[in-house]
């Protein structure tokens, strides 16, 4: 995947779960998006084990 894919991935992630503009993310620091890329990822997977276990 080239950088610019990364980035835009990153960019459609944030701003589609978190209901931000594509502007307000790329006005973040890239290491301040990707620290809220992980805190997103951590949360839709212990979503997806909540879902699989019955335990949400």
């Amino acid at each position: 995947m080239s950088d610019e894919d990364s980035l835009r991935r990153e960019v459609f992630l944030l701003a589609y779960h978190l209901h931000w503009s594509p502007d307000a993310v790329l006005d973040l620091p890239a290491s301040e998006r990707r620290a809220y890329l992980r805190l997103l990822q951590d949360q839709l997977e212990s979503e997806r084990q909540a879902m699989t276990t019955g335990t949400g």
